[in-house]
């Protein structure tokens, strides 16, 4: 009997023993559950406080290139005033100090003083920012843009077909400003695809045969009015669209994606030439970097010896050993057309110029358009903006010609005895002011930069 009674102690204390185990495995488990978890959600809000202050930092070097551009818009604004300066700095001068890189914190060299070391010290201690910061800008130099096919039409329609009946020497009609840009968009497109059909032997089977004038007239009649549009291949487009059970925009696209909206456009054709078009109105055409074909269509009575002649002296000639040379302004630009190599009048430039500018065109050294990426970083916690930032040409107002009344006033009210050389004075001052007019037509001026489109990453 006592053995049986041992045996049974003994029992309960093994039973004691495993629940006492069972009951300490299982409070384990769920302190680690709950140590995990609380870990995590510690990461969590840590992460989630390090994106922010990286968002901080971003934000920060986006309003970092702002200030940069507002000081970017008063040197070009005061080179537009000041022509003597102008032959000394030029804009292209100016963007080239904007557009330098920024890095926070600043990266110290090797070969820096022990001045130079405290004083960036020094700067670092006082300074707000927490973490790192890097601000790149670039500007967006092309003028690819599928909203300067909109048909600009003017209210003089007579004027229109006057002008539109003009020929140069060569017989080539001179070309508006949005169909100056229909054929840039032909030329360039066209370029692209013949080079991937010379490297890509399956984008040559299936696009030999494509027509790049239809793509070009499809984009066009997408981004314009049906009422403006009116051309031959408008039937065979509604065909496409109608068949697709689809509507055309019919407006001005507002971000580049709208391109895989176009029927007669696949996403192959889309990737290969989205990265060279811009929804962003650049209008200012770099002559620094204009291709033969472009400047063949601004100027179209060019001959191809002037042309050669111009991009030797621009690009440099290798036989003659000569080196590039910039041009510093569109006024060192027109006087090397008209009158180093006699390519056109200087009245005629200037018509040329002025049909540019009503399609919010015109040539430049320097760009207007720039892309900001701006990468805040905290921790391990990145953060990116990239935006685009336009500074846009002040508008100049219209002005009355007066000319003809004022002389027709004074005609009236000039007495025979009066001195023939007043009226010659007043004759020279007044081609004097028509030539200062001139030059007030070319000047550009801008103002303060806004962002056209931003986006996070």
């Amino acid at each position: 009997m006592k053995n049986l009674i041992k045996k049974f102690n003994s029992n309960e204390s093994g039973m004691a023993i495993i629940m006492v185990t069972t009951a300490v495995a299982v409070l384990t488990l769920v302190l680690v559950e709950f140590t995990f978890e609380t870990k995590l959600n510690k990461i969590r809000v840590e992460n989630q406080v390090d994106r922010f202050q990286a968002k901080l930092n971003a934000e920060a070097g986006l309003r970092f290139a702002l200030a940069k551009l507002k000081i970017y818009k008063e040197a070009w604004n005061t080179l537009e005033d000041n022509e003597s300066l102008k032959k000394t700095v030029s804009p292209s001068d100016a963007e080239k100090v904007v557009i330098q890189p920024f890095m926070y914190p600043i990266p110290i060299p090797a070969s820096a003083s022990a001045q130079q070391k405290s004083a960036l010290a020094e700067f670092e201690k006082d300074n707000l920012l927490k973490g790192e910061l890097i601000v790149t800008m670039s500007p967006v130099t092309g003028f690819l843009n599928p909203n300067s096919l909109r048909v600009i039409k003017e209210k003089t329609q007579g004027n229109n077909e006057d002008d539109n009946s003009q020929s140069d020497d060569d017989g080539e009609t001179a070309l508006k400003g949005y169909q100056f840009m229909e054929k840039t968009f032909i030329d360039t497109i066209d370029e692209i695809v013949k080079d991937k059909i010379t490297n890509d032997e399956d984008f040559a089977i299936k696009y030999s045969n494509i027509n790049v004038e239809l793509l070009v007239k499809e984009l066009k009649y997408y981004v314009n009015n049906p009422k403006d549009y009116d051309e031959p291949e408008k039937a065979d487009i509604d065909k496409i669209y109608s068949q697709a059970d689809k509507t055309p925009k019919h407006a001005a696209f507002e971000s580049i994606d709208e391109l895989y909206m176009l029927e007669g456009w696949d996403d192959t054709l889309v990737n290969l030439i989205k990265d060279r078009l811009s929804v962003h109105q650049v209008s200012v055409i770099n002559i620094n970097e204009i291709t033969e074909n472009q400047l063949k269509v601004l100027f179209p009575s060019m001959t191809p010896f002037q042309l050669e002649t111009f991009f030797k002296y621009r690009d440099g000639d290798q036989e003659l050993n000569t080196d590039p040379k910039e041009f510093k302004d569109i006024e060192d630009f027109k006087k090397y057309l008209t009158d180093q190599i006699g390519a056109i009048d200087t009245s005629d430039f200037d018509k040329r110029i002025a049909e540019f500018q009503k399609s919010s065109i015109s040539l430049g050294v320097a760009a207007k358009l720039f892309k900001v990426i701006s990468k805040g970083k905290f921790g391990r916690t990145g953060y990116q903006l990239t935006a685009f930032v336009d500074l846009p040409v002040k508008p100049t107002p219209e002005k009355e010609d007066k000319n003809n009344t004022t002389n027709t006033n004074t005609d009236k009210n000039t007495t025979e005895n009066t001195d023939q050389t007043n009226s010659d004075n007043t004759n020279n001052n007044d081609d004097n002011n028509s030539d200062e007019d001139k030059k007030n037509e070319i000047k550009t001026y801008l103002l303060s930069p806004r962002i056209v489109e931003i986006r996070s990453f």
